[in-house]
């Protein structure tokens, strides 16, 4: 499966009809939730809302639907990808890394801060503003996007690209922690909790994927 199927799949996932009010969640958590549950296999109901920052009816909906789309099923030990699941993963898996936590001192506008790379998306980054603004409409405080060109971590401004220096503690913390490579895309986002970050994080990349 190709990535624009997957993503395609997620958008018809997140705007599956549902009875009562609009869901409290959108097309990140259910990214977010098929890779948890992919990574993980299997994962129970009430470790995937604590993992997605949602509430367990939320988590019920979302499990509902990726079981409808015939995209997981439900086993004795919680939910587990089926082989369609297994394509979807695996045409987004490779492209998201893993998010992580750090510091980002310099960057951080609030409690929790994390990072992930979006593979060979650089090319797609204009001057990070597109990112910053989903991440913030998925509740986060503040995003930064870096690209990674010639092994230099280049921050996208509106008026210029700024170089970081190799010495930059939180250059070493990426390459430490995450390994980016050149054309690759980083995500910096930070938010009162990790949950709400992580979000902010993947609305982001979902973004630089299409």
């Amino acid at each position: 499966m190709d990535l624009s199927k997957a993503i395609q799949i997620l958008s018809s996932v997140s705007k599956m009809p549902s009875p009562g009010p609009a869901p409290a969640f959108s097309q990140y958590h259910i990214c977010l939730a098929l890779l948890t549950i992919g990574d993980l296999n299997p994962i129970g109901r009430i470790e995937l809302s604590r993992k997605l920052g949602l509430g367990e009816g939320a988590a019920r909906t979302i499990i509902r639907r990726l079981s409808q789309a015939k995209i997981i099923t439900i086993m004795k030990g919680g939910c587990v990808l089926t082989s369609r699941g297994q394509l979807v993963y695996r045409a987004l898996r490779p492209k998201l890394s893993t998010v992580v936590s750090l510091e980002a001192r310099q960057l951080a506008l609030d409690t929790s801060s994390v990072a992930m790379v979006i593979r060979g998306a650089a090319r797609r980054v204009k001057k990070g503003l597109e990112q910053r603004d989903a991440a913030i409409r998925a509740g986060a405080t503040g995003a930064c996007t870096l690209i990674i060109s010639k092994q230099r971590y280049v921050m996208p401004t509106a008026d210029r690209n700024e170089e970081m220096s190799p010495d930059d503690p939180l250059v070493h913390d990426l390459e430490s922690l995450l390994n980016p490579k050149d054309g690759d895309a980083v995500m910096i986002v930070s938010a009162p909790n990790r949950e709400t970050a992580e979000q902010g994080a993947m609305a982001a990349a979902l973004g630089l994927l299409r």
